[in-house]
């Protein structure tokens, strides 16, 4: 009986052991949670100071960085052609300093290159007849502005002389053009329709309807002649002439019977090989009668 009671005393004694040890085990444990939780905070303290140390850094360098110089154009950058901070490109017909010349009363922007506004510029460039389209790049550091032109296409030029100027031209949108600032097309003559006209003819506005009778005319003669028309003369509105290689051709007053006078060119012209004497035009201006004009001699 003894040794039932001291075995029972025995797992009381191990039963209060065990207790007392988890109770020191979890009171140590709450101990090291506590520990761990105040070091979180400090760290989690530390990074929410240094984020925002790092934030305000960042916003003082951001103001700092974007205040430099090089990110504003200079308050000459359009009055004064030298400063390099306009590049203007691909245009072939309006000169540049004419483009400098337009933008010149442009306000500059006192905002940084990239918050500058370009339409200004663009308002002042589309009042030029020629430009179709104006693309505008900015770039920083130095600040500068890049602008691209797009001319519209001449198709034929208006002369009073076939060695003269040109004093307008037509573009394929049917635009006639006439300012003599824009008529730097020199380089393109070779491909372009030639039209000589009188000064009293220029005085008035040409309408785009008469160079498509132009054209077509012109057409029908190279049809017939297998040449390149060179010019076509309207200085004479009764005595037009077309120059082709092989020669002149008169085709007199453009009535309606024009493009049947121009078919006969193909029958009359092997005839000039045949011709000893020099040839100053053929003579398409009546109806059913056609023959070779000779040079004079002297």
């Amino acid at each position: 009986m003894a040794e039932k009671h001291q075995k029972k005393h025995n797992r009381q004694q191990e039963d209060n052991h065990d207790e007392f040890t988890s109770v020191k085990h979890s009171v140590k444990r709450k101990r090291t949670e506590r520990k761990l939780r105040k070091k979180r905070k400090k760290v989690n303290h530390l990074k929410t100071f240094l984020s925002s140390a790092l934030l305000i850094l960042l916003v003082i360098g951001g103001y700092e960085f974007f205040k430099m110089p090089q990110w504003y154009l200079p308050q000459d950058t359009f009055t004064n052609p030298m400063s390099g901070r306009v590049d203007i490109v691909n245009n072939r017909i309006v000169p540049t300093y004419v483009i400098q010349n337009e933008i010149k009363d442009v306000e500059v922007s006192k905002l940084p290159i990239f918050l500058t506004s370009v339409t200004p510029i663009k308002k002042e460039l589309y009042e030029n007849p020629v430009i179709k389209k104006v693309y505008i790049r900015r770039y920083g550091f130095p600040a500068r502005l890049q602008i691209i032109i797009r001319e519209r296409e001449p198709i034929a030029v208006i002369k009073q002389d076939i060695n003269s100027k040109p004093s307008a031209f037509f573009t394929t949108d049917g635009m006639l053009v006439m300012h003599k600032r824009y008529m730097n097309i020199s380089d393109k003559e070779a491909k372009l329709l030639k039209i000589l006209t009188s000064s009293k003819d220029l005085q008035k506005d040409i309408p785009f309807e008469k160079y498509q009778e132009l054209e077509k005319i012109v057409q029908a003669v190279e049809t017939y002649s297998d040449e390149k028309v060179e010019y076509i003369d309207l200085r004479k509105p009764n005595d037009v002439f077309v120059k082709i290689k092989t020669t002149s051709i008169r085709l007199g007053t453009l009535d309606n019977t024009v493009y049947e006078r121009i078919k006969r060119i193909y029958t009359i012209l092997p005839q000039i090989t045949e011709v000893n004497s020099k040839i100053k035009y053929i003579d398409l201006s009546w109806d059913r009668v056609n023959y070779l004009k000779l040079q004079q001699t002297k």
